[in-house]
Formats: structure tokens, C-alpha cells, sequence
């Protein structure tokens, strides 16, 4: 199944005849992994109409889809990017959710809350669970008190001191939905950091330098680390160059150096490798992600943060 018939599948769902839960992921570190726990949060019938409309109200405006990739823009309102979850933390985290109990698996304290990195909308028929809308938590999931102030609620004609009652805040907006075993991304850059995708994209840059010096494509190649470094607007390039593997294609960096000496885009070649320094690493980067694209119809030259191909 496409994403598109996946996609318009997932808008076939009755929202109002389904049942919603709320869960809570928790992360937590082990060997400089991300492990993840899932626990239920028992929430009342008011609340549960709300987190129906959260999701339900995000589906129906999604209209299109598009391949998610490390260096797509940010989906526009009625627009998702759509990924297998397999290929995301998410996969553990459905794990974990699947054999839950939602009526005895359940959060018994604030501190599990407070502690939360995440929560999930569950929708679930009589037989299984059908959907689920990933929420990343912001940093004020729990109210605190400002300083030199005491945080007050006005309710049943009173003000009550919530020093003893916390209270905490779900948002109108979701980062991705779940369906049959693919994500519709509805925010790049929430869905990437709720699922740790720098890790992955450091792991990528580590890849792609071993695989640079395998293949000898680069002279000075610490200068292109060094740069990199954790830095999430060069993972991302790296990530993009290795996964369209331009670089190993001699043919492709044959054309490279013709097309340079052509241009003039002052590029240097030392006996058939790239030269990397820090003044044209950018532009380095940018051919090898094949983003140097030249107009047809004005006879123009242009560097593009994102391309996409044409099917005919």
C-alpha cells in the first residue's frame, strides 16, 4: 500500500465511534541508547472528547503526502511527510504500548508525569488499536511557580493554591500519526527531536566518513569533521549526501570536476579528490547533494535547500 492509499485509508476512520486513551513515554538512557517506557493516564470523558478532536480535526485537514527525507522543508497546513515507523524510535515505543493494559497499566504518581518526554493518543475499536497521534512534551508540561508568585485556579467560585494540585497541559497541536505501520509527519522538526534523529544522523556523518576514506574521495577530510561536528544543519547535509550516494558514483564526480572547471566554481581537484576547505565546504556539500541545479528557462545557476525530482 502507498502512503497516499495509506493516508486516505487513515481518513476513513469514525473518530466518534472509536475509544481514546492517553499514555505517557518516558526516555531513558542505557549504553548511550534511547530506551523508552509507556504507561496509560487515566483521563474523564470531557478530556477524551477533546483529544478526539485534536486528532480527528488533524486528519481531516491532512490532503497530501510526500516522502519524509533528512532535508525536506516543513510540512505546510494541509501537507504530511510520511516515514515507516521501523525506521524510528517510534518502532520501540509501539512495542512497548502493545501489550499494555490501559485500565491497570497506569501512571500511579506526579513524579511519573513530570518525568514524561512524551505522550500518545490512542485510538483504539472493540479490536485493536487503530491510530495514534506522538505529542512531544514541551518544557512547561508542568505549571511552576514564578518566582515572588503563588499559582492560584478559579474554580467553584474560589481560588484554589495549586502548589498541592499540579497541573499540566495538552496542546492543540500534534507532532506525527501513526497508522499501519507509517508516521504522517505534521511537524518536521518536533517528530525529529521527539525521536532522537540527530543520534541518527551522527551515526549517518560517522558512516559517510568511513566510507569517504574507503573510497578516497577527499583530501583533508578532519577539516569536513571538524566543521560537522554536532552540528544539526551539517548532519543533516551529510545525512542526504549518504543516503542518495552520489559520492561513490565516479561517473558523478567525473561530471563534478568537468562541471567545475566549466562554471568556475573554483572548486579544487588534487589528482582526482576533492580538496575540502572551510571556504568551500558549503559548496562542496551542496553538489554532492545534487542541489547546484541550473535553470532552462532563464540560463541561471541555483544553490536549493530542497529538490524534487520530476516523474513523467
Amino acid at each position: 500500500m502507498t502512503s497516499e492509499e495509506t493516508l486516505k485509508k487513515l481518513k476513513t476512520i469514525d473518530f466518534k465511534k472509536c475509544h481514546i486513551s492517553l499514555a505517557i513515554v518516558k526516555e531513558y538512557k542505557r549504553q548511550r541508547q534511547s530506551h523508552y517506557n509507556v504507561k496509560y493516564v487515566q483521563i474523564n470523558p470531557k478530556l477524551e472528547d477533546r483529544l478526539r478532536k485534536i486528532l480527528s480535526s488533524k486528519v481531516e485537514v491532512s490532503n497530501t503526502v510526500e516522502d519524509y527525507t533528512f532535508d525536506c522543508p516543513e510540512p505546510e497546513a494541509d501537507h504530511v511527510k510520511s516515514i515507516s515507523y521501523e525506521e524510528t524510535d517510534f518502532y520501540q515505543i509501539f512495542n512497548k504500548l502493545l501489550p499494555l493494559n490501559p485500565e491497570e497499566d497506569v501512571v500511579e504518581s506526579v513524579d511519573e508525569l513530570v518525568k514524561a518526554k512524551s505522550y500518545l493518543i490512542i485510538v483504539r475499536n472493540d479490536e485493536k488499536i487503530q491510530a495514534i497521534g506522538f505529542k512531544t512534551l514541551p518544557e512547561n508540561w508542568k505549571m511552576k511557580k514564578a518566582k515572588g508568585f503563588i499559582p492560584l485556579m478559579y474554580k467553584d467560585n474560589r481560588f484554589e493554591d495549586l502548589d498541592s494540585n499540579p497541573v499540566f497541559s495538552i496542546a492543540r497541536s500534534i507532532d506525527f500519526i501513526y497508522f499501519k505501520d507509517v508516521l504522517f509527519v505534521l511537524s518536521k522538526k518536533l517528530f525529529e527531536a521527539g525521536l532522537n534523529f540527530r543520534k541518527g544522523m551522527i551515526a549517518k556523518s560517522e558512516e559517510f566518513y568511513d566510507e569517504a576514506e574507503k573510497y578516497n574521495i577527499f583530501k583533508n577530510i578532519d577539516v569536513l569533521k571538524e566543521k560537522v561536528g554536532n552540528n544539526q544543519r551539517y548532519l543533516r547535509k551529510i545525512a542526504t549526501i549518504m543516503n542518495l550516494g552520489y559520492y561513490k558514483d565516479q561517473r558523478f564526480l567525473d561530471k563534478f570536476k568537468l562541471v567545475n572547471d566549466i562554471k568556475n566554481w573554483d572548486i579544487e581537484f588534487n589528482d582526482g579528490h576533492i580538496v575540502i576547505t572551510e571556504e568551500k565546504l558549503d559548496a562542496i556539500l551542496t553538489v554532492l547533494q545534487n542541489k547546484r541545479l541550473h535553470s532552462e528557462l532563464t540560463e541561471e545557476d541555483f544553490d536549493v535547500e530542497s529538490v524534487k525530482k520530476l516523474t513523467v
